[in-house]
């Protein structure tokens, strides 16, 4: 296990540079080749699969795999889940999720991975930053090879979406002493970890959500004013 490792080092630059490689590449290949747009999107769903597939390799053989983490609600794994199916069978619905929620809490978690990460440490950050990475780069896919749209009446969902989902999950917790989504302590070493320890238990929770709103609307505005008119 490592407690040490470098934000924006150079093993932190190369995590987050390499899956944005990779997505422009199917990108450009879906743009090259649209009859065989189902092949490429189904082999771009594979490539998040196999790197996200690696933190279980280590785990198996250093005899830590448990199924749980495969049921996780953490809200980055339930993006994966979506994000596989969505490049599979598209769906707008499915898109808007993966881009509106999926993308700005994967990026938090790339950016800010925390300085702990279990064993085999390093390659694990690594692995862990480029999934995370590969679920933004994935939304972005979807959007520049089926232009899905994204409307005010979807981000007003999301907004009560959001709470809704934070408030029950937050009860699940309580009942369950579990702590999906960090809603009853960051981890150790991290950003959110320092928030709940500065904030309290009560404003940890509403930080959160107003951090959420506040990355919805910005990716939102960044689709409108500049993405849109791109694609």
């Amino acid at each position: 296990m490592i407690t040490d490792f470098q934000l924006f080092g150079y093993q932190h630059i190369l995590s987050i540079i390499l899956p944005i490689i990779v997505g422009i590449i199917y990108i450009i290949l879906a743009k090259k080749y649209p009859k065989n747009l189902r092949l490429i999107s189904i082999l771009f769903a594979a490539t998040i699969i196999v790197i996200r597939s690696v933190r279980y390799i280590f785990d198996t053989f250093l005899g830590k795999f448990e199924v749980y983490d495969l049921l996780s609600i953490h809200v980055c794994h339930i993006d994966l889940i979506l994000l596989v199916i969505c490049l599979i069978w598209p769906n707008r619905k499915l898109f808007t999720f993966n881009f509106l929620i999926g993308i700005p809490t994967a990026l938090a978690v790339a950016l800010l991975p925390g300085q702990a990460h279990a064993d085999p440490g390093m390659a694990r950050a690594v692995f862990f930053i480029m999934s995370h990475m590969l679920l933004v780069m994935g939304a972005i896919y979807l959007l520049f090879t089926y232009k899905f749209e994204i409307t005010k009446k979807d981000i007003r969902f999301y907004y009560l979406f959001s709470l809704i989902g934070i408030i029950a999950i937050y009860i699940f917790n309580v009942i369950t002493h579990a702590n999906f989504m960090y809603l009853m302590e960051g981890p150790k070493n991290t950003v959110l970890g320092l928030m709940h320890n500065g904030l309290g238990p009560f404003w940890y929770v509403v930080a959160i959500y107003a951090i959420l709103i506040t990355l919805l609307t910005l990716i939102f505005q960044i689709y409108k004013l500049v993405i849109k008119k791109i694609v």
